[in-house]
């Protein structure tokens, strides 16, 4: 009850600033008396039915479902100048026709949703877009190993077992791991060949993504080429997904270099754009990136790009569910404006 109450107030916040034109305001002052050379970058996961988020083992801040994306499509094609990337780095904000904010979609992964529901939404609308296919599992199914985990914890026995290992191993302060986020999260942010001999323990798998609900696939090279074909740009997001920033310097070159060679092998083009997993980059990773050949890398830093900052820093704003529908589960445009504001 408390969070829906929390929920509710949210929303009525939002709906405030929203259509009193104070968010509206902000973004006017930014960018013509401020002067911000700003572009919302927007990164999304996963496009999926009630029935199919039912079914997937993705956590809640991956999905949007499917009837808000389609309505989230049509209010960008309103309020935004939706741009490629060659738009986007190319042409200076005084030769640009429109006035509206310009707007850059990216999809993270290479989820199957993503050419299947995604994908037709943007060409009805006639908008680019970037996907981030992560090489070392396209045609695989069952997802990440944070699918692995989710679909484990959804049984009482597995998941003690899950509780009891990261009780074993996790250092003290992190060591009362009782809700999946936390474990989740501790997972995430150690090295993959140490994480993947702990989820051999708690999983009784190895947690390559193979097997799981149907639901949690990810595209085809097929699939790939035909959205490269399409138009739409085909970026790295490394081979096995790792959190580069907890990987030794081989590893980060390899998973760097691998993934980038292996796409333009696949797909004949030459690929331009990276995005970190997890949005998790330092200084170190941001020079390999470079070095490996890749034009401009992603973040998650939420927050509106200024295009004369570092493009090996591109900030972007995570859509979900949660961050842009109302209480009521509907498309919100005060949400939305909320979150593209960095309020939420």
């Amino acid at each position: 009850m408390a969070a829906k109450f929390r929920r509710f107030l949210h929303v009525a916040a939002a709906n405030t600033l929203h259509y009193s034109g104070a968010l509206a305001l902000r973004r006017w002052l930014r960018r013509w008396v401020l002067r911000k050379n700003e572009v919302c970058v927007l990164a999304l996961h996963r496009v999926l039915t009630k029935a199919e988020w039912e079914e997937s083992n993705s956590l809640p801040g991956m999905i949007i479902l499917e009837e808000t994306y389609l309505s989230l499509l049509a209010y960008l094609r309103r309020r935004f100048e939706v741009v490629s990337l060659d738009t986007f780095f190319g042409t200076p904000m005084h030769g640009l026709k429109s006035s509206k904010p310009l707007c850059l979609i990216t999809f993270d992964d290479g989820w199957a949703d993503t050419y299947s529901r995604a994908f037709p939404a943007l060409k009805k609308f006639s908008m680019p877009a970037v996907v981030f296919l992560t090489t070392g599992f396209i045609g695989t199914r069952g997802g990440f190993w944070v699918e692995q985990v989710q679909k484990a914890w959804r049984t009482s026995s597995r998941r003690a077992r899950l509780q009891s290992a990261a009780r074993e191993t996790a250092e003290a302060n992190v060591a009362a791991c009782v809700d999946l986020e936390r474990l989740v999260e501790w997972l995430k942010r150690m090295p993959a060949n140490e994480r993947n001999v702990l989820l051999e323990r708690m999983l009784s798998t190895s947690g390559n993504g193979d097997g799981g609900a149907d639901v949690d696939c990810m595209l085809s090279w097929d699939q790939a080429r035909e959205l490269s074909d399409a138009g739409v740009e085909i970026g790295s997001h490394t081979v096995s997904h790792p959190l580069l920033t907890y990987e030794d310097a081989s590893s980060v070159e390899q998973e760097l270099l691998l993934s980038k060679q292996t796409l333009e092998e696949k797909l004949g083009k030459k690929v331009r754009a990276f995005a970190y997993p997890s949005g998790d980059w330092s200084e170190r990773v941001r020079e390999q990136a470079a070095r490996t050949g890749y034009g401009c890398a992603f973040t998650t830093q939420p927050s509106w790009h200024d295009r004369r900052e570092n493009r090996y820093t591109i900030s972007r704003v995570l859509l979900h569910e949660g961050n842009i529908a109302s209480h009521q589960g509907q498309f919100s445009p005060a949400m939305l404006d909320l979150t593209l504001a960095g309020w939420v």
